[in-house]
């Protein structure tokens, strides 16, 4: 990539760091799971990144590979800070411990392979075919458009929503996110509480509020 694209060391390293500067710049983004549908959020995401992710196969400049990362950022940012608030739909605070886990040990575990995976397929000779590090990000970002595109046809936007239950599973999902949130949770999505962001920015300890209790 360095020969094709005619880029340095510490121009490659900028391709590192840009796409940290806008995961940071659009972390806001997951307060869109609060706006949008989860379904129609999660498939904007994912198929968002990649497209972004298969584009940068394309690229031919230092800019145009600073561009696609940047947005590869962009979409990251408002996917991954959601998952568990999305969990805590369908999950209580005892059991969504272990989900956000699973979810969270998922990043080192696609690392694993990630390594074999781009060694397997950028090495050999390419002089005859695509060039082995477009090859890989083809291989990155294709999947992810199908499973995006699944997504908006899958993902339940809560329990209560899930084509998978029957009308008593359905009715047990209520009544626990009632037990988990009381009467707010018929409005989990579609508004904001800008008092309740407020709360969480000036909060040093976010997501450590004190259990009260109900005697």
């Amino acid at each position: 990539m360095d020969t094709d694209l005619n880029i340095s060391s510490p121009e490659y390293q900028w391709f590192l760091t840009i796409f940290y500067i806008s995961y940071i710049v659009f972390e806001w983004f997951a307060l869109m799971w609060k706006i949008i549908p989860p379904h129609m959020w999660a498939a904007f995401c994912v198929t968002g990144w990649g497209i972004v992710a298969t584009c940068q196969a394309a690229t031919n400049s230092f800019s145009g590979m600073m561009a696609a990362r940047f947005f590869l950022g962009f979409f990251e940012a408002g996917f991954g800070p959601g998952i568990p608030y999305l969990l805590s739909f369908f999950y209580l605070r005892h059991e969504i411990g272990v989900r956000i886990g699973i979810f969270l040990s998922a990043a080192p575990l696609a690392t694993c392979f990630a390594g074999a995976l781009a060694y397997g397929i950028t090495s050999g000779d390419d002089s005859h075919r695509i060039k082995n590090w477009r090859l890989l990000f083809l291989v990155e970002g294709l999947p992810c458009i199908l499973a995006g595109i699944a997504t908006y046809f899958t993902l339940p936007d809560s329990a209560e929503k899930a084509t998978f239950l029957n009308e008593e599973e359905k009715t047990v999902a209520r009544a626990r996110g009632v037990r988990q949130v009381g009467d707010e949770e018929a409005h989990r999505v579609g508004h904001i509480s800008f008092k309740d962001v407020g709360a969480a920015l000036l909060d040093l300890k976010v997501g450590s509020y004190p259990i009260k209790s109900t005697k």
